[in-house]
């Protein structure tokens, strides 16, 4: 049990790290996050012999019919559906992109020699 003048560092970690999203943007970014249990992954086996050997799970885009599914449940209509696909594909390959790069960061620093 923590004193109670001790602070709670996940709270603290959680509060740094909290994303503002404009109004506009909620939609899409409530979309993009509940569809990340969506998501697919490819797992990949680097390495072998005597040497470091690493698997890593490497993130698939979000199923486009999971995204279209979601915007039914939510009763979106023509243009918002539009919008919201649109803006999470645009989240999805940020995503996709930082995660990549994270991966090769991780195996350039267990393969270097």
């Amino acid at each position: 049990m923590l004193p109670a003048d001790h602070p709670n560092w996940d709270a603290v970690d959680a509060q740094a790290r909290r994303v503002d999203v404009l109004p506009a943007y909620r939609l899409p970014w409530r979309c993009w996050h509940e569809m990340a249990g969506h998501r697919r992954h490819m797992v990949e086996i680097y390495g072998g012999g005597m040497g470091a050997i690493r698997g890593v799970s490497r993130p698939q885009p979000l199923p486009v019919l999971a995204v279209l599914a979601w915007c039914d449940a939510q009763d979106l209509d023509g243009d918002e559906r539009d919008f919201v696909v649109l803006m999470v594909k645009a989240m999805d390959r940020v995503f996709l992109d930082l995660r990549g790069r994270q991966i090769r960061a991780e195996l350039d620093q267990i393969f270097r020699k």
